[in-house]
C-alpha cells in the first residue's frame, strides 16, 4: 500500500526544507556555508532575511552586476546618438537642444533590481533585526538601481549573463516570495506544509537533492550520477529500460541508490504486520541484478534504499540474493549537519558496513 508523505511541518526545520528545495534545483554551498541561515528556532522570514543578507553582502564584496543600458535625454550638449525626429518635432531646437540616445554602462540591471525588490519586501517583514539593518543599507547603497515591484514578469526579465551565478540565491529567494506572498512566521510552515503534501513534487525535489548533494560533496574518485540500464534482451521500445536514481562508483565498486518518497520504510501486509515495501525491494534486486552483469568478477555491488523521515530510523541491513541492501532514512527535524551526515553515511559508506 502506498503512502504519502503528509508530515507535520512543526517538527521539520524549515531551513533544512530551503536546503533542499535549493539544491534540487540547483547547488548551493554558500546556503550550507551561511551562519546566519541555520535554523535553531528562527521564524521563516527571519531565516529569508538572514540569506538574503547574507548573498547581498556577498554580491556586493564581488561588485555588483553592471550591463549596458539605453538612456535618452535632451541636452545642450549632445552626445551619442541624435534623435532628429524628436528634436524637430519638439520645443528642443528653440532651447538650443537636442535630444539624443546613449549606452550607459551602469549597475541598474534585472539582476540588481530583482535584489533590490526582494530587500525591500523583506525589510517590512517580522520585528526589527540586524538583517534587516543589513538589508536597509543595502538597499540605500543601490539607490542607483531602479526600485520595481518583485513580480513573475520581473523573474522572466532576468537575462542568461556571465554574472548570473552571483545572484541564484537571490533568484531563489525571489521565486519564493513570488509563490507565497508576504512571508511571515506561520506562511514558513504554510510553504513546508505544502510542499511536503505535493507528493509528485517533493518525490522529484527528494531525488534529485541527494544526487546534486551527492554530486558536491563526493569524496575523490568516486563518481556520482545517474545510470540507465537496458535489459540483456527483447524488444527495448516496449520494456523499456532501468533508470536508477543516484548511481556511486568508487575504485573497485558501485552503489544503486532508490529514493522513494514516502511516510516509512515499512507497510503493513495481510495479516497486519510490517514489512519492507515489495516492489521497492524487487526494483533495487533488479537494478542490482542488471548492473551487475555488465562487471568483471571482483567489483563489489550494493544497493540502499533511501527514504525520508522526521524521526530516527533504521539502518535495517538485508540480503537480496547475493546483494547486500541497506534501508536507511534521512532525519528532515534534525540539525542540518546530522542530517548530511546520515546521508554521507548512506551514500559513500564503507561496503563492510553493510556485513
Amino acid at each position: 500500500m502506498r503512502t504519502s508523505v503528509p508530515q507535520s511541518s512543526d517538527l521539520i526545520r524549515v531551513a533544512n526544507l530551503l536546503r533542499i528545495a535549493f539544491y534540487a534545483g540547483d547547488l548551493l554551498d554558500e546556503l550550507e556555508d551561511c551562519e546566519t541561515a541555520r535554523d535553531e528556532g528562527r521564524s521563516f522570514e527571519v531565516i529569508l532575511q538572514a540569506m538574503l543578507a547574507r548573498a547581498g553582502e556577498r554580491v556586493r564584496l564581488r561588485g555588483f552586476e553592471r550591463g549596458y543600458s539605453v538612456e535618452a535625454e535632451v541636452t545642450s550638449r549632445p552626445h551619442g546618438r541624435v534623435l532628429i525626429g524628436r528634436s524637430l518635432s519638439g520645443s528642443t531646437l528653440a532651447t538650443m537642444r537636442l535630444a539624443c540616445e546613449y549606452d550607459d554602462f551602469a549597475s541598474d540591471t534585472p539582476h540588481n533590481r530583482l535584489l533590490k525588490a526582494c530587500a525591500r519586501v523583506l525589510v517590512h517583514c517580522g520585528d526589527s533585526s540586524i538583517h534587516q539593518d543589513t538589508l536597509r543599507a543595502l538597499v540605500r547603497e543601490m539607490r542607483e538601481v531602479a526600485d520595481v515591484r518583485l513580480s513573475r514578469s520581473l523573474l522572466r526579465m532576468l537575462p542568461r549573463s556571465a554574472g548570473a551565478r552571483r545572484y541564484r540565491v537571490v533568484r531563489f529567494i525571489a521565486r519564493l516570495l513570488v509563490d507565497s506572498g508576504q512571508p511571515d512566521e506561520n506562511l514558513g510552515g504554510e510553504w513546508a506544509r505544502r510542499i511536503l503534501q505535493d507528493e509528485k513534487k517533493m518525490r522529484a525535489v527528494f531525488e534529485a537533492f541527494v544526487r546534486k548533494w551527492g554530486k558536491a560533496h563526493k569524496p575523490p574518485n568516486v563518481a556520482v550520477g545517474r545510470t540507465r540500464l537496458e535489459w540483456a534482451s527483447g524488444p527495448q521500445e516496449f520494456v523499456g529500460g532501468l533508470n536508477t536514481d543516484v548511481t556511486v562508483d568508487g575504485p573497485g565498486w558501485t552503489r544503486i541508490v532508490e529514493c522513494k518518497y514516502m511516510r516509512s520504510a515499512f507497510t503493513t501486509h495481510q495479516h497486519g504486520g510490517r514489512m519492507f515495501h515489495p516492489e521497492h525491494l524487487r526494483q533495487i534486486f533488479a537494478y542490482l541484478s542488471r548492473a551487475s552483469e555488465s562487471r568483471h568478477d571482483g567489483h563489489a555491488m550494493d544497493g540502499v534504499l533511501l527514504y525520508p523521515s522526521i524521526g530516527p530510523g533504521g539502518p535495517h541491513r538485508i540480503e537480496l540474493g547475493s546483494f547486500r541492501v541497506m534501508v536507511q532514512t534521512v532525519p528532515l527535524s534534525a540539525p542540518w549537519s546530522e542530517l548530511t551526515g546520515q546521508l554521507r553515511c548512506s551514500l559513500f559508506y564503507p561496503r563492510g558496513d553493510l556485513a
